[in-house]
């Protein structure tokens, strides 16, 4: 596995051969911080149970009413695996994202532990140090997902929805939650930003250095497979040629499977990095990689065989989805 990931590292880097890479691990680029994204169906029409959390300024030119990411097309997204309702007119529909503080009123803690769980990314050996930076409030920011036509015009006075969380609570659907299982029930997915562990070497030229920013997420894909690959069984799907598919183990009399999905190669924009902006700084900082960890958990509702492939008839007929998730890794290059 090793060497099928520095054979990935060096054909990225053929531009700047004979270099030392330094050792393949990744950190946690700490300036993008840790991002949870919340997306409600509907907005809340009365929001005097609810507590308004305060945007946070990211970027240059903040504006309170507007949203920083206004460039995600809804079904493109979509088609990528994003779990959000999709409106089937590619161009028409944009899925925006404004930043936020994570809310004062919940745990950080719970947030984290219920994510991390859910991808068993306690099972990597750099668990502790993910830990020790995601428990950490002031790492953390909240990106509020509003779908609206492409073009909205957000003004003072038709302003961005605001990031509402239920003062005490809330049902839906007949079903209670806490405020802080309502937050977490309502995360269709999280972003992590990484860079490579080493600096870069010196001398490298512009597409270089946007494949050496990638090498924190090439690093975390190999760290992420071979710990599934100790702790679960494989269970390839129909889509097998570009992704490895896992089964979690459910516990006995649990009717429930979730399948964990991990794509055989991130994606790393050599090429196109400057069609990739990023809300920190347009100009100057761009995404450079992209890892989509996808979970979903599905009710039985038959009997499912041992064997049967996510995606295939026989898992079809005896599940029914009950939650997506994406664990997003990402990584940035930052120009001068």
């Amino acid at each position: 596995m090793k060497h099928r990931f520095w054979i990935a590292c060096l054909a990225l880097l053929w531009c700047a051969p004979m270099l030392a890479w330094g050792s393949g691990e990744w950190k946690i680029d700490e300036q993008m911080k840790f991002h949870f994204a919340f997306f409600v169906a509907e907005e809340p029409r009365d929001p005097r149970p609810f507590d308004m959390v305060p945007p946070v300024p990211v970027g240059p030119g903040f504006d309170p009413a507007v949203p920083e990411i206004t460039n995600i097309d809804l079904d493109a997204v979509c088609r990528l695996g994003f779990p959000f309702p999709n409106r089937n007119q590619p161009g028409k529909f944009t899925l925006y994202l404004k930043f936020f503080e994570f809310p004062e009123s919940l745990c950080a803690c719970i947030s984290t532990k219920r994510l991390i769980d859910g991808f068993l990314l306690h099972r990597l050996p750099s668990y502790p140090r993910l830990r020790s930076y995601l428990i950490r409030r002031d790492h953390l920011r909240v990106k509020k997902a509003f779908i609206g036509p492409t073009g909205y015009p957000f003004t003072a006075l038709t302003p961005y929805p605001p990031f509402l969380i239920p003062r005490h609570g809330k049902v839906v659907d007949g079903q209670a939650y806490s405020s802080q299982a309502y937050f977490d029930a309502h995360i269709p997915f999280a972003s992590l930003y990484l860079e490579p562990a080493a600096p870069p070497p010196p001398g490298l030229d512009e597409e270089a250095i946007v494949a050496w920013s990638g090498m924190g997420v090439l690093a975390f894909h190999q760290e992420l497979l071979e710990a599934y690959d100790r702790v679960l069984e494989p269970n390839e799907g129909p889509d097998g040629a570009t992704h490895r598919s896992f089964r979690v183990p459910s516990a006995p009399g649990d009717r429930t499977v979730t399948i964990l999905k991990v794509p055989r190669e991130p994606m790393i924009f050599t090429k196109d990095w400057r069609e990739r902006p990023m809300p920190e700084d347009p100009e100057r900082v761009f995404l450079s990689a992209l890892l989509l960890i996808h979970r979903e958990e599905y009710d039985l509702i038959g009997d499912l065989p041992p064997d049967a492939a996510p995606g295939s008839p026989a898992f079809q007929q005896a599940t029914r989805l009950r939650q997506a998730q994406i664990f997003e890794v990402g990584s940035v290059v930052r120009l001068p």
